[in-house]
Formats: structure tokens, sequence, C-alpha cells
């Protein structure tokens, strides 16, 4: 075994040194974002570039005509006449340049924005092919499901703004996104399990310490931002200082006149101020680079198991399959080998069941012989022909499959069938789905096959998904077929339809079955018993009863009798139970929504968004003292003063001009630079004042808002989750997202705001007073200044964020894709998921062409407009020097003053329409914290510290699920449950088991009658402290994205490690753990992807265990277990005189499996929400016509 382990990890560092390599080689170079350009697109970024070059001359060719008009006063200034003369003159030259700018705006904004959005149609559908491409390995180490959104949403929007030549926001944005995000949708997407283990403390510290690491990043963040800020005003002033003094030397040494001078000042200090303004850009393209490295990277990516090496292609697959000294460790698990040695031969045609412990390696074998993984030593051969050397998708176009957790796609259930075949009619569909036993449940749907499932198939049940996906693979029609664990989701009545489709449908194929139901498998040609990764024993079911140790215990722990008695057993006819399958409709652990239902909801939703009122202003300074609010009126003032800057300059500037035609220019140019190098040390103090308090006040304001936000979110009721506007991603946006709208608003925003009012005022009241004429015509001109900048600042955003949107259903798409990455493969459906992908993205792109061309002309119109108001304050300050009515000087002046200032009214004008949207995005928010939950766990505040004994009644209960109020789930229901005892619920699908559970925990309240524990009505009980006492286990177990002891440990976090290693001991799940090499440190994955079903379900049994409960709720809690765990455990939960951790605990128990609840005290039958029967097993299956009579005879249980 070492050679194998040494093998495995050779090759490891040898990938790891080659990746090294990769990562030394060289930097990502920017020509290679501009791979996916055609000619069209080289064409449209040389017109593009034509453009921007002559938008950028614009400006120092405005200075350059400054000067001429400057010279033409210099030369003259004893002559009036002769000055205006000369004056008009420059006039047509600003008329001309006004006119140049407008094909020049239209070439430089509509070709570069739409070539960026040509370039990233093909960039996106390459890097989604590249993903779809991946072998299935590469997803359980490198590619996770948020590296490959973010290369979809964040790493593509940065590459299109740098070749759309468009400015990102602020990076440090998403690192707050990243810091707060962490737990915040695993903790709601769980939250019953949350609830139930009164998480919500642990969840609320969690997340607290994420916002106090944010506040320190912002700190930092405020601080930088103020001194860079105040730098660059520093160095921009001293600058000035020092040219302008230069100039007035080189003017008095009559080297150069003054108007050349002023223009050549002019044109260096803002080309200066442009390229500090272009230094965004440069990080743009920095971090576009970045973005491309890694998108490229996944393009680039070599898959080990590729489509592209063809193979050969048989003309008909048979079906014998060789399986040849195969070991195999997952990669994302190298040092544990899975399969050591498994070889079996598998003869065409035949059933071959394997049975086996849980992670004793049988799933794997399937997941090989699809090719997800490539076994590390040893072959796989089917008829002959190794499988690395068949075409891959000819390969897995052959094999159809059904796992044990079926994953379905957003959109109808006959679009999820029809993946098994595409090119299928709708007679065939409704012949899979029939032989599926789905047809029945899918006919009484509102819109039939036309049904949404929903993403991930959220509005169908466990049982209804799984017929789905079974339905799915007999549509495929494939000679060799694998069923995981297929009917695991199903009533007992269910399966067995189900199971005696499948038998037909298994005939003449190559099965390979996998189940811990031993009757689903007693009828295989061969069953292979499995024991650390290789084949123990072989033989029929009679066989291996007389020979295998193993497999006996195995069938006698479930009570298996011979099958004959199981085909003798009455069954009904399928009008006996067509009320299960309507039933299953509305399965408990599912919301199971009728299209009515939804619409509804959408109406009431609708209504709801039409009463909204917008929050008030002052909500967003939210949780702010008054030692806050008087830091606020600190920065304002900070703020106001940091104004002044734009109209000094634009006042001081062309009085210099003027002053280089002095006698004593050197002198007086001299005092305007000292003048100049102290406002830049002002300046410094001024912006880093504003910027880290409000920086500071900002943060804190949002702090303030997403722990109380959190806070509320998590004490809401399980129905306010399951409506759809209440969504995992919706929640999550407005804690995360919305609420950072706060800081966004005080922080870079309320600033500024401050600052450009003073700005404005400041340049009005000096324009007025230096003339009021000039002053007035700046103000008339100021629309065309004011137009031209809005384009600009919308340029400078970027444009791709309005498209963003639209790209939403792509990255849907892309998600839904890679969580479902295995059925894609296994249906070869890749190239089906690309299509959709192409047509998702024909609407942006024929957006982008109509917004190219719109914002094209409105750049070109507001170059053109700005340039015209350039012209018409010259040929003004012409007329007024003409009439005498003021100098050169002071009309230059007036308007300078205010021309400089315009771009602050422009930013204000921008704003504050981003604050009030700003506040709009955020009244959802403020809604939610404002909402009363309907069951609120921390009242009553005081609750009696004795342990509950347990003894629980319910009395005439009706009850329906709020999102369905008018399908009846529990009619009349009364029971009682004496303290300490064991009670069993069975019954069909949908016969209200799972919602007696969720009314224990108070995850809903009920309409008409009334819950008792300990004679005490439930309401009164303080929720939180009653949830501590009991104990849930679910039938899909859901694991946190941490340890496997933080998970064991999870609502009991001061466990000593003696009682996690008890409770890991009866769960049966400590020996696993001790063989891996972190223990119980070992990260189980995002929702415990590293572990199997079976490993996932012990630890969150063990969890519950841990937890000592008074009361024990277990829901399907061995459904994932094999007949040895589930044995090991079931003696556990039953040793109630014994057993330490569940000592006198009130058990209650759901399961289809009857040999789970065969020794319970009563044993509970349920139907239509109703008891139907109750007694003892013996008592039970002695009345013949009864329903737990007719379930026993199903499961083929034996007499005792």
């Amino acid at each position: 075994m070492d050679h194998i382990h040494e093998e495995s990890m050779h090759k490891k560092d040898e990938i790891e040194k080659k990746n090294e390599k990769q990562q030394i080689v060289k930097p990502f170079p920017f020509h290679k974002l501009l791979s996916y350009a055609d000619s069209i697109d080289w064409l449209l970024m040389g017109l593009g570039t034509l453009g921007s070059i002559v938008h950028g001359m614009a400006q120092p060719m405005g200075y350059l005509l400054l000067g001429k008009a400057l010279d033409a006063f210099g030369n003259n200034i004893k002559d009036t006449d002769a000055m205006v003369k000369a004056l008009y003159k420059v006039v047509p030259f600003v008329w001309y340049m006004a006119i140049a700018t407008f094909p020049a705006g239209i070439l430089e904004i509509g070709c570069w924005m739409y070539t960026s959005e040509r370039q990233l149609v093909h960039l996106r559908l390459a890097y989604l092919s590249a993903v779809l491409h991946q072998d299935v390995g590469a997803f359980d180490t490198d590619l996770t499901n948020g590296k490959i959104i973010a290369g979809m949403t964040n790493h593509i929007s940065l590459i299109q703004d740098a070749i759309g030549f468009h400015r990102n926001e602020d990076m440090l944005t998403s690192v707050y996104w990243m810091l707060g995000v962490v737990g915040t949708p695993e903790t709601i997407s769980q939250i019953k399990t949350v609830f139930a283990f009164v998480g919500e403390s642990s969840a609320i510290k969690s997340f607290s310490e994420c916002m106090v690491k944010q506040s320190k990043l912002s700190k930092s963040e405020a601080i930088i931002k103020g001194v860079g800020t105040g730098m660059l005003q520093t160095v921009t002033f001293c600058s000035w200082a020092l040219i302008v003094w230069i100039g007035a030397i080189v003017v008095t040494a009559h080297r150069s006149n003054g108007g050349d001078t002023l223009a050549a000042v002019m044109s260096i200090l803002f080309g200066a101020i442009s390229l500090t303004h272009a230094a965004p850009d440069m990080q743009t393209f920095n971090q576009a680079k970045a973005a491309g490295n890694e998108v490229f990277q996944i393009i680039q990516r070599k898959p080990t198991i590729s489509y592209e090496a063809k193979g050969i292609v048989l003309d008909k697959i048979i079906g014998n399959i060789e399986i040849r000294e195969v070991y195999f460790a997952y990669p994302s698990r190298e040092h544990n080998l899975i399969l050591q040695g498994f070889s079996l031969p598998i003869r065409s045609g035949t059933v071959v069941a394997l049975v086996g412990s849980s992670g004793c390696g049988k799933s794997t074998i399937i997941s090989l012989i699809e090719r997800f993984y490539d076994p590390s030593i040893g072959d796989i051969y089917i008829d002959n022909h190794n499988i690395k050397d068949l075409d891959l998708k000819f390969l897995r176009k052959n094999i159809g499959a059904v796992s044990q957790e079926p994953s379905l796609f957003a959109g109808t259930i006959m679009d999820n069938i029809k993946i098994g075949n595409m090119n299928a009619s709708k007679e065939q569909i409704e012949r899979a789905a029939l032989t599926a036993n789905a047809h029945s449940f899918i006919s009484l749907l509102p819109e039939q096959y036309s049904t949404e499932v929903g993403e991930r198939g959220v509005q169908l049940s466990g049982g209804q998904k799984q017929r789905i996906a079974i339905a799915r693979a007999i549509l495929k029609d494939p000679p060799i077929l694998f069923l995981d664990e297929a009917t695991s989701a199903l009533d007992s009545e269910s399966e067995k339809l189900v199971q005696d489709a499948l038998e037909n449908a298994m005939k003449g194929r190559t099965v390979i079955l996998i189940a811990h139901r031993m009757s689903t498998i007693i009828n295989a040609d061969t069953i292979v018993v499995v024991e650390n990764g290789v084949v123990a024993e072989t033989g029929t079911h009679c066989e291996l009863l007389d020979s295998s140790n193993f497999y006996n215990k195995l069938f006698n722990m479930q009570n298996l009798a011979p099958e004959s008695d199981s085909r003798d057993a009455p069954t009904k006819q399928p009008e006996d139970n067509s009320h299960t399958n309507l039933s299953q409709e509305f399965e408990q652990t599912e919301v199971s929504r009728k299209e009515d239902d939804v619409l509804q909801d959408i109406s009431n939703q609708y209504s709801q968004s039409e009463r909204t009122e917008t929050i008030s202003f002052f909500r967003i300074w939210f949780g702010l003292d008054k030692t806050d609010l008087g830091k606020t009126v600190i920065g304002s003032v900070a703020a106001a003063l940091s104004g002044i800057s734009k109209p000094i300059f634009g006042y001081f500037i062309i009085t210099i001009g003027v002053a280089y035609y002095k006698p004593d220019a050197r002198l007086r140019v001299g005092w305007y630079s000292i003048g100049f190098g102290v406002i830049g040390l002002l300046s410094l103090g001024t912006h880093t004042l504003q910027h880290y308090v409000y920086g500071v006040i900002g943060d804190k304001a949002m702090t303030n808002l997403r722990q109380a936000l959190y806070s509320v979110v998590l004490k809401n009721e399980i129905a306010w989750f399951e409506k759809p506007k209440n969504s995992v991603g919706a929640l999550t946006s407005q804690i995360i997202n919305d609420s950072s709208m706060i800081k966004t608003i005080i922080s870079d925003r309320m600033s500024v705001i401050v600052q450009c009012i003073s700005s404005i005022l400041i340049a009005t009241i000096v324009s007025m007073i230096v003339n009021w004429r000039m002053g007035l015509v700046a103000w008339a001109v100021m629309p065309c200044h004011f137009i031209g900048g809005l384009i600009q600042a919308k340029s400078s955003k970027g444009f791709s964020g309005d498209l963003t949107a639209a790209h939403q259903e792509l990255v849907s798409l892309t998600s839904e894709s890679t969580t479902n990455i295995k059925t894609i493969a296994s249906f070869v459906h890749e190239d089906h998921i690309l299509e959709k992908a192409k047509l998702s993205l024909e609407v942006p792109l024929r957006k982008s062409r109509r917004k190219s061309i719109k914002y094209g002309i409105i750049q070109g119109v507001s170059l053109c407009l700005w340039n015209i108001a350039h012209a018409v304050a010259l040929w003004y300050t012409t007329v007024l020097v003409n009439r005498k009515q003021a100098s050169f000087e002071d009309g230059i002046r007036s308007y300078q003053i205010f021309s400089l200032t315009v771009p602050s009214i422009t930013e204000l004008w921008t704003l504050i329409p981003t604050v009030i949207s700003a506040i709009n995005i955020l009244t959802p928010a403020f809604q939610t914290l404002d909402r009363k939950t309907m069951i609120d766990p921390t009242t009553p505040e005081d609750s009696n510290s004795e342990r509950i004994k347990g003894r629980i009644e319910f009395e005439k209960i009706s009850f329906s699920y709020p999102s369905r109020p008018g399908v009846t789930i529990l009619n009349n229901f009364t029971l009682l449950i004496e303290a300490g005892s064991k009670v069993a619920l069975v019954g069909p699908s949908g016969a209200g088991k799972s919602s007696v559970l969720a009314l224990l925990l108070r995850f809903y309240d009920i309409h008409e009658g009334r819950i008792l524990i300990d004679s005490t009505e439930l309401r009164e009980f303080n929720l939180r402290w009653l949830r501590s006492q009991v104990g849930l286990v679910q039938q899909e177990p859901l694991l946190f994205s941490s340890t496997i002891r933080d998970n064991i440990c999870y609502g009991n976090e001061g466990a000593s490690e003696t009682e996690v290693m008890e409770a890991s001991m009866e769960a049966n799940i400590h020996e696993f753990v001790s063989n891996l090499p972190d223990g119980y440190n070992t990260l189980v994955g995002e929702k415990g992807c590293q572990l199997s079903g079976g490993q996932k379900q012990r630890i969150a049994i063990a969890r519950t265990l841990l937890k000592r409960p008074a009361i024990l709720l277990l829901d399907e809690a061995t459904s994932a277990l094999d007949a040895d765990s589930e044995r090991v455990v079931m003696s556990a939960f039953g040793s109630n005189d014994n057993g330490r951790l569940l000592s006198g605990a009130t058990q209650i128990i759901v399961a289809h499996r009857l040999s789970t609840v065969m020794n319970s005290d009563i044993i509970v039958v349920m139907d239509k929400g109703e008891v139907a029967e109750m007694g003892s097993h013996s008592t039970l299956i002695g009345e013949n016509e009864g329903v737990y009579s007719r379930l026993f005879k199903l499961q083929s249980f034996a007499e005792r």
C-alpha cells in the first residue's frame, strides 16, 4: 500500500511544482484580454482610439487658445480696439474645436462600449465552456462554486471595465463583502438547524467578530483615503506654485510671452491632474490583468478527463464491465484510499448489487465507470475496451444514473425529464414518467408538465424529485444503468411501484444497484459485499445467506422475509393509493407550492411594494449617539474648507496670467506661489479630517444596522423564510450589500456633498463680485457644462453596470451548472447549457448595441456643448471689453472661477439622486428591521429553569402551512405521548408526520387546538429555552462549513473532549473520524461535501446526542445509514435505561423503514393528517386490512 501512497504523493508534488512554475513565469499581459476580439472588434477599437485621441487633444488645445487670448490682451494692453480685434480672431477656433469633438465623442464611447460587450460575450461563453468541460475532480478541490461565480461576475466585469476604459469601484468593498458574508448564507439556508440547536447566539457572535475586523479595516481605509486625497491636493497646489513661479522667471527673462507660458502651465498642471485621475484607471488595468489571470487560468486549464481526447466509438455497447485491481483516492483527500485493489467482472444484462457499510466505496465505483475520476492504479473495461480509450461522450451517453440526492434544474418538469433525451416526444416523456410513478402526481399539478420546479427543485418534495430523476434516466434508455439509493426518498408504496417499474426498465441492461434497503437488492443476479475498498464476497441472495456472516447479519438486522412472501403480499390498486400520490404533492419536509399560491404571493408582494413608504433620511444615521453627531459636524466643517480650492485656483490662475505682463511680475507671482503652497498644506489637514471622520461614522452606522438586521432576521419564524422574497440570496443581500449603502452614503457621498456645496457657494459669490454680468452668463451657459459633466461622470463609473441585471440569467445558469456538474456530465448536457447561455447573452448584446449608440451620441453632444460654453464665454468677454463694461482680466476671471467649479455642480447633481436611490434600496432592510415576528423566541423572558420531563399532548390540532393556507395538513389530530416513551409515526408521504415534529419545535403555530408539554401550553415556554431541550435529526443532514468537532459541538460549544468522543462513539462515527489525518479537526467542506451521506448523518446524530435532549425527534434519521450503522445508532437511541446521553428522553421517530420503528412503545399510523391506527407492532400487524399491516407486507417483514 505504501508504494501507492508514494506514487500518489509524487504525482501531487510534480503538479504543485508545475503550478508554481506557471505562477512564477511572467505577469499576465494586458493584450491577452483582447484574445476574443475579431476583425470587427479591432476596427471598433481603432475608431474608438481615434475618438479618444481627439477628445484628449481638446483640453490642451483649449488652454493654447486661452493663451492666445491672453496674448491678445497682453500685446494690446493700451489699445482696446486692437485687443478686441485680436480676441475676435481667436473665438472661431474655439467653435471649430467644439464641432470636432462631436464625432470624436461618438466614436470614443460608442465603439469602445460595444466592442467590450462583444468581446465579453465570447469570453463568458469560453469561460462557461471551460468550466463545464473540467473533470469532476477539479470541483472537489480547485473550482469551488464561489470561485467560478466570482470569475463570471467580478472578474469579467473588471475585464470589461478595462477594455471599455471605465473605472471600477473601490476594491475594499469586496473585502468587506467577503468578511461579512462568511457564514451568513449558510446560517440562513440552514435556519431550521440553527433554530433547533439554538445556534442564534453563536451565529450572531461570529458575525459580530467579522464586523469588528471590518471596522479596523475601515479606520485604516478612512485614514489612507483622507491622507491620500489631502496629499494629492498638497502636491497639486505646491506644483502650481512652483510652475507659475518658474513661468514668471521665463517671462521676465523674455524667453517666452505670457500667453504661451500660461498655456504651458495650464497644460502641465491639468495634464498632471488627468494622470492622477487616470490612476484609478491604471489600477483598473492592473486589477483586470489579475482578474484575467484567474479567468484565463480556468479557460486554459487542461482537464485530465476531457471530451477533446477523441476515442473509440463502438457500434453498440453490449454492457460487459470488468474492473481490474483498481486503487483510488479522491483528489481532495489523496492520502485516504477508498478502493484498494477492487476487482469485479460484470456480465452484460445482469443486475449487480453492491452492499457494504457507509464510505466503503460503493458510490465511488459508479463514479469511476462514468469517468468522473480515473483510478490511481488499475483499469476498467467495457466490452473489452479500456474506458480511457473510449470516446468520453459516447461512454456517458450509454450510461444512465440515478443518485441518492437527485439534482434538478430551474425550469419545468418537462425540461428536467427531457435532459435524458433532448429529442424525445411528449408521449415518450409521459411514458417515462408513468414508468417512474411520477405521471400521477404531475397530472394533479395545475400546470402539469409545465410546472416550474424552482431552483434546485425546491418546489417539489424529495420523493417527487427522485421520481423525476428516475424518469429522466429511463428516458435516456441506456444499455448500462446505475441506481445509487434511487428509491431512498420514497415511501413504501411508492417504492414498491417504482421498484417494479425499475425491474422492467432493468431488463436487458447491465445494472449496478446500490441500496441500504435489502428488499431492493435481493432479486439481483449477483450481490457484491464491499469492505474496505475491496470485494469481500459475491453471490446471489440465497448463496450469501448461507456463506456470508456479514450479509446474513445485514439481512437479519432488517428482518427480511423471502421474496416469495413479498410477491404474495396483497397490494392495493392504483385507486387505493391515489391519495398517497396526491398527498405527496404536499410533502411536509419540502416547500411544495401550487401555482395559484405563487401567484397570490406575488400579488401580495406587489401590493405591499405599492404601499411601501421610503424611509426617513435621518434613519441612515443608524444607532449613532450625540458624540458621533458632534464628530460629523467637525467633519462637515473640514469638508466645507476643502471646497475652497477650486474657486481659489480659478480666481488666481488668470490673475497670474495677467501678472506676467506686469513690470514686477516676478515679485507678484512669488507671493501667489506662497499662497498656493499654504492652501495646499491646509488642504492636507482638512481632507484627512473630512474623510476620516465621515469614514468612521459611516462604518459605525453600517455595522450597527448589519448587527441589528442580522439579529432580527434570526428572530423571525420559519414561515417568513419560506416566502420567495425572503430567499437566502435576498436576505444575504439585505444584510451585507444593502446595508453597505449606509456607509456609501455617509462616508463617500455626504462629505463630498458638503464639499461641493461649499465650492458652489464660494464660486457663485466671488464670480458675481468680480463681474456680475459675466457671472450671470457663466450661469446661463452652465447647462452646457452640466450635461457634459453628467455624461463624463457616467462614463467614469462604467456603463457595464447597466447590463448587470441582464447578465443575471447567465450567472444563475453558471451557479446551477456548477452545483449540478455531475448530473450535467452524466447526461452529456454541456452543449445544451452552452446553447442556453448563448441565448441569455443575446439580449444583453442587443441592449449594449443600442446603449453604445445612445451614449456615444450623448458623449459627442456633451463634449461639443462643453466647448461651446468656452466659445460663448470668450466671445462675451470680448463684447464686455469692447463695451468697456469689464476688463479682460475680470471677464475671464469671473468665468474661470465658475467654470472650474462646474464639476462640483455636476457631482452634486449626480450624488443627490444616488443618495435618494440608496435610501430607497435600504427601505426593504428597514422594513425587515421593523417587522414584528409572529413567533418571538425570546418571550416570555422567564422560563422554568427545571428540565422538562417530556410528556406531550396534542389536542384536536388543525394546521395548514402559511404558504398553502388552503391545504389542510393536520385535521383534528389528537395524541398523548407519555414522558420517556418511544413513539413512532408512520404512514404514506404527505400524511403530516414531519409537520408534527415541526409544530413541537414551534417552527409554525397551529390554527386550532393546543400542544402541551408537561401540561404547559407550548406558547407559554421561552422558545429558545424549550428548543435547547429538544433534539432534532433530519433526513437530509445539514452540516456547516467547519471542522467535524465544531459541527458536533454546534449548540453546545462548552462540551468537553470526552463528551464529544462519547457522543461520536454512540453515533458510530468515532472510529471513522479517528482514522482521518486531522481527526476531529478535519474540515467537512461546504455543506459537508467532503463526507458521504452516511457519515454526514452520523455526525448530525452525534450533534444531537451531545445535546442530551429531554425530547428527541428523529425524522428519517437513519435513512442514509447502512444496516450495521443503523443498528448501532438505534441501539443508542433505544437504551433509555442504560444510555448515558439519552437517559429518560421522550422519543418521536418518523421513518419509512418499519425495521426502525418495530421496537417502539407505540406506533401511530397517520393518514391524511389524522391518526388512522395506533398500537404496538404486534397489535397493528394483526389487523389485516389496516394501513400498517399493508405497509408491513409491502416491506416483506416476517412475523416473529
